[in-house]
């Protein structure tokens, strides 16, 4: 089978568009056809070697962390997928391929109303949103939550998620991006380099930070007493423990119960994916370079994310 793998750390350039074996199947997975899968930040920060100290990698690594795809073959060990059924699913990695195997507890089935490259779009950032929202955020109906980077992959989500629940949501973006997070159901965009966030959200219950850094420090203030910060970008700052608040890392995990949840709010068209170009699975490299802003086309790309078709 086809399949895209990395032999060092480095950029997109050291991806390899190779032939390797098809995967065996151990007891208890099912084996799925992948029909497209998504760039995602991880997997390009992971093939950089800046996160090798907390997930390093063995070579060969082939990356990608999420997939839609048609069951190929299932088990007799379980009822819940058969051979054609069309599913999407957040994995541990490796989904940059034409076959993978998995246990079906990760699956859910792909909306109805999503093509397979909308669908691979929403997995990792999807699930990454709703377990930083409730799992970690226990967000609440009418609590304020402030969601930086909001039209980003995950961010978009966190505002879909977030308005679905009840909450009024802030959300911080790029000047040219206001519409579209707007579009999404955000009560209040503010842009992150006109306008000055701790002027605009107070007393705010949850914050989402995708960005860290001083955006993360600085978001410490705009917190209630009590309130929470959850990020995704590994650290917590130290000054947190200045405030009285409850600051969080998080790692997302592959649940295909949640993304059920997720697959039901999409069907019902109160939740939708963006994507912003499609390239084939041979094409890897060119597709991490428009991800990464490297290409004439990246630059007329404001927001949804790259997918790749198997």
């Amino acid at each position: 089978m086809k399949a895209i793998e990395l032999h060092q750390y480095g950029s997109e350039d050291e991806l390899e568009y190779k032939d390797i074996p098809q995967p065996e199947i151990i007891y208890g997975e099912l084996l799925i056809r992948i029909k497209a899968t998504s760039v995602n930040h991880l997997e390009v920060m992971v093939a950089s070697g800046k996160m090798k100290e907390n997930m390093p990698i063995d070579f060969p690594w082939i990356p990608g962390y999420d997939f839609a795809g048609i069951v190929e073959r299932a088990p007799d060990t379980q009822d819940k997928y058969l051979p054609d059924d069309e599913v999407y699913a957040k994995c541990i990695g490796g989904s940059y391929v034409e076959f993978i195997s998995v246990k079906q507890d990760i699956l859910a089935r792909k909306p109805a109303t999503m093509d397979f490259s909308e669908a691979a779009c929403v997995p990792h950032v999807g699930l990454t949103a709703w377990q930083a929202l409730y799992e970690h955020g226990a967000l609440q109906r009418d609590q304020k939550v402030l969601i930086h980077s909001a039209a980003g992959g995950v961010g978009m989500f966190a505002v879909q998620f977030a308005k679905y629940a009840g909450a009024f949501v802030y959300g911080s973006a790029g000047e040219t991006d206001k519409e579209f997070v707007k579009s999404l159901g955000a009560d209040v965009v503010i842009d992150y380099k006109g306008e000055d966030f701790t002027q605009v959200a107070k007393e705010v219950d949850l914050v989402i930070d995708l960005v860290g850094g001083n955006t993360q420090v600085r978001s410490f203030g705009v917190l209630r007493k009590g309130g929470r910060l959850v990020t995704t970008t590994g650290k917590i700052d130290d000054k947190a423990k200045e405030f009285d608040i409850k600051a969080t890392t998080m790692v997302v995990h592959p649940d295909g119960s949640s993304l059920e949840e997720i697959t039901e709010l999409i069907t019902e068209g109160k939740v939708r994916a963006d994507v912003a170009r499609v390239y084939p699975l041979s094409a890897a490299t060119e597709a991490w370079k428009t991800f990464e802003d490297k290409t004439e086309i990246s630059k007329s790309i404001r927001h949804g994310k790259i997918v790749l078709e198997v």
